[in-house]
């Protein structure tokens, strides 16, 4: 690599027209600035002949004469200025009086060089004249270029872009910015611009640009704004300041965008939370929510008295388990199995679970915060987002602890009552209507020789024998009366005096729903069998 090549890199030549009816300058001249190579210099005798030259060539600056025959030095400035705009342009002149220096300088002329003295010193001085203002001139279009490229991108980005100096007067403003404020660009720049803020906004945005330093010279600020049709709307503004070499501010660049409906969003999402969370609170079951890291979002007041820990407390925490039950195992809480935090097989920590589709159904026992042991019922269902993704999950707790003791109560009573019943010396049956069976006493199955399974669904009939019922049937007269029926007869096929007694049992809507027939054995009364099978006594019915 030839390091002398970057650390000498050569300049590009310096294009230069040179005016002078004097064609002996002209020679002198071209040949002292074109000595190092980095000047190319393009003589031209007249103003005429120099306006001609620049018509068909592309030069980096002019250098003339003053006084010449025709056009003048200030005449060819002038035309210059006129179709060239800022081209360079050096008066290079043997007049020195005191006007032509500040005619030249008002027509545009960037520099006036008097001539005289040795040739050599005089032409390297015109040529760092030359060489000056060619480069000025390049960098005042460079910027320009840049400037405009810069405006180009700004005036087709559709955020509102605008700068202002430290008294608020606009420098520059898109768009955009002036769409949005319905006041054109050429009535915005120039002059002091400030939207109208709310009262209560106004110290809030004064801090933040007081905020802005030359160590910290960005900062961000959402706020509302009063447009002219009076509605108030949300910005969000990045406000960057720049600051000259002794920190004096000298101006603020804006970017900024209308968030208005992001911001009603944000407002209703989070009006949105408060009321789940008043509706949770409302709700007679401890509560709570998890988002999908398993931290609580919500933590209602039945779960602050159920756990004894306030909400401020869970909010943003994992495990909500250890504040559920603090006493007992640490185990998942059903949320954390539904979204996938804990393994499916984590329910066998509990007393009950059952899914129900993405639901999942469970019970567990825990010490509440006043010590006693309760049992807590809990339903947990996964939270969808709009992707259809999981983003958390709720569940409910119900205490249940009366209920099962109720239950375990009812068991017991049921027990006892199941003992009583088969301890019955009599037969007992439970039929239906239509007389099938749904059970007897031990008493029964032991005289009809059958068991449950053999009686239950059957007429009550065909369990002895019979296809048909009874011609004189206790059951058929309580179904026909509504009332508890009596009837003695003697039954052959079971060789038996039997006094039988059939109760309806109704149904709140008022139809027999059930009939309880007792058969009890009675003394023979010394008639025959044979007339007592196809002539029953029936006794008059027992209320």
């Amino acid at each position: 690599m030839d390091s002398g090549r970057l650390l000498n890199p050569i300049k590009p030549q310096i294009s230069v027209l040179y005016v002078d009816d004097e064609p002996s300058l002209l020679e002198i001249g071209k040949l002292f600035l074109e000595r190092k190579g980095n000047i190319a210099v393009t003589p031209a005798p007249s103003a005429e002949d120099a306006l001609s030259i620049l018509d068909t060539g592309t030069f980096d600056g002019v250098v003339s004469d003053y006084q010449m025959p025709g056009m003048d030095g200030i005449d060819l400035l002038r035309e210059v200025r006129k179709l060239y705009g800022p081209l360079p342009f050096i008066i290079f002149t043997g007049k020195g009086r005191e006007e032509v220096v500040i005619e030249a300088l008002n027509s545009g002329a960037d520099y006036y060089l008097q001539k005289g003295g040795a040739p050599k010193p005089q032409f390297a001085e015109l040529e760092n004249i030359i060489r000056h203002a060619v480069e000025k001139s390049q960098m005042a279009r460079a910027l320009e270029e840049s400037e405009e490229r810069y405006r180009t991108v700004v005036e087709d980005q559709s955020e509102m872009i605008c700068w202002f100096d430290p008294d608020g007067v606009i420098l520059f403003a898109n768009e955009a910015f002036c769409r949005h404020f319905g006041v054109p660009g050429e009535e915005m720049v120039g002059r002091r611009f400030a939207p109208e803020i709310p009262l209560n906004e106004r110290e809030r945005l004064h801090a933040h640009f007081e905020s802005l330093t030359p160590d910290h010279p960005v900062a961000h600020i959402d706020h509302r704004v009063i447009m002219p049709s009076g509605e108030v709307r949300w910005h969000g503004w990045t406000d960057r300041a720049s600051f000259d070499a002794a920190g004096n501010l000298v101006r603020i660049q804006s970017v900024g965008r209308d968030i208005s409906d992001h911001k009603r969003a944000e407002i209703e999402a989070v009006a949105s939370r408060q009321r789940l969370k008043d509706v949770l609170d409302f709700l007679p079951d401890p509560t709570f929510a998890i988002d999908a890291e398993g931290k609580a979002t919500l933590w209602n007041g039945e779960m602050e008295r159920l756990t004894g820990v306030p909400a401020e407390a869970v909010i943003g925490q994992s495990e909500c388990d250890a504040f559920i039950h603090p006493h007992g195992p640490v185990r998942p809480v059903l949320a954390e199995i539904v979204i996938g935090l804990a393994p499916k097989d984590a329910t066998g920590r509990f007393t009950f679970t059952r899914w129900k589709g993405d639901s999942l159904l469970g019970e567990i026992e825990v010490t509440a915060s006043d010590g006693s042991e309760r049992v807590l019922w809990g339903l947990a269902t996964p939270l969808w987002g709009h992707d259809g993704t999981i983003v958390g999950a709720i569940e409910s707790l119900h205490d249940v602890t009366d209920l099962r003791a109720s239950e375990r109560t009812l068991h017991e009573a049921n027990g006892l009552l199941e003992w009583m019943f088969d301890a019955l010396p009599d037969i007992i049956g439970i039929m239906r209507p239509d007389r099938r069976i749904i059970r007897y006493n031990r008493a029964g199955y032991e005289a009809l020789g059958v068991t449950h399974e053999e009686a239950s669904g059957n007429p009550c009939y065909s369990l002895i024998g019979r296809s048909r019922p009874c011609e004189i049937c206790a059951t058929e007269m309580a179904l026909k009366s509504g009332k508890p029926e009596t009837i003695e007869k003697y039954v052959p096929e079971l060789d038996m005096h039997l006094r039988c007694t059939s109760v309806p049992i109704f149904a709140p809507d008022g139809e027999v729903s059930l009939v309880v027939e007792q058969l009890s054995p009675i003394p023979e009364r010394g008639v025959e069998r044979h007339s007592e099978v196809g002539a029953p006594v029936v006794s008059p019915s027992r209320r």
